[in-house]
């Protein structure tokens, strides 16, 4: 946010659970506010309406909000399965799908929308078998097919068989691959009318990785905010790493 407030020309507006962390945060760098929380069906709902009331059109849309379970988080990990999906999958495509028809109103006042996800190194294919990796990447992918997947991994953990059914070990993983499939969906749907695609920011120095990463959240930043200002003829549809489109 901090780096698009500094590019110029856009109305910025953050969106967090915390209204008091929100606000602060909004002040500090000179944009607007808006609680949002993905693991509400309601929180979505309303944000997108109030969006749609206050502005009538998205220009950029940069999801970055994301759950991890720490390593040490005594949770077991069929009850860390729902809460990440909640959060990073469902909760995620429901916001962009919601607000997906005010990026078509920007594309169509001719202003080249552009869609971030950030997923994460952690979403590779190769977390999964190779007949899974086939389904995920496949160009026929549907969004009923990938939302069936990801049904079928939750119920595969509930029933202490996912990986004899081919799936990683991974809650948080297999969250991120859904989200760049999902992205992948969107790019072919949507063609040329706004560019949509992933990153991975890298191992950042966050609460979320408990300062562990060596990389500053700025630099990390950087990934996503190349992507909110590619050029109208700018790649889509893809998943980048370190500035660059990265084999997935």
């Amino acid at each position: 946010a901090d780096q698009l407030v500094k590019a110029g020309g856009f109305k910025v507006v953050v969106a967090c659970r915390d209204p008091t962390l929100g606000e602060k945060a909004a002040q500090e760098l000179g944009a607007q506010f808006e609680r949002l929380d993905l693991a509400s069906d309601e929180s979505i709902d309303d944000f997108a309406k109030r969006v749609a009331s206050k502005h009538g059109r998205l220009d950029i849309l940069v999801n970055n909000a994301g759950l991890a379970f720490k390593a040490a988080d005594p949770t077991p990990f069929e009850q860390q399965t729902g809460p990440t999906l909640k959060v990073n999958f469902w909760g995620t495509t429901r916001l962009t799908d919601a607000l997906l028809p005010l990026l078509r109103a920007s594309a169509a006042q001719g202003q080249g929308p552009r869609l971030v996800n950030v997923a994460s190194m952690a979403g590779r294919l190769g977390q999964v078998s190779p007949e899974l990796q086939q389904r995920f990447s496949s160009r026929d992918l549907t969004r009923e097919v990938l939302n069936g997947l990801i049904s079928k991994f939750e119920q595969d953990v509930a029933a202490g068989r996912h990986s004899q059914e081919g799936w990683g070990k991974s809650n948080y993983g297999l969250s991120k691959l859904a989200v760049i499939a999902y992205t992948k969906i969107v790019a072919r749907e949507e063609g040329d009318a706004m560019r949509v695609n992933a990153c991975c920011p890298g191992y950042c120095d966050t609460d979320m990785t408990s300062h562990r990463g060596s990389r500053p959240p700025a630099q990390g930043a950087e990934n996503a905010v190349k992507l909110a200002l590619l050029p109208d003829a700018g790649p889509t549809g893809e998943f980048w790493q370190d500035l660059h489109v990265s084999s997935w």
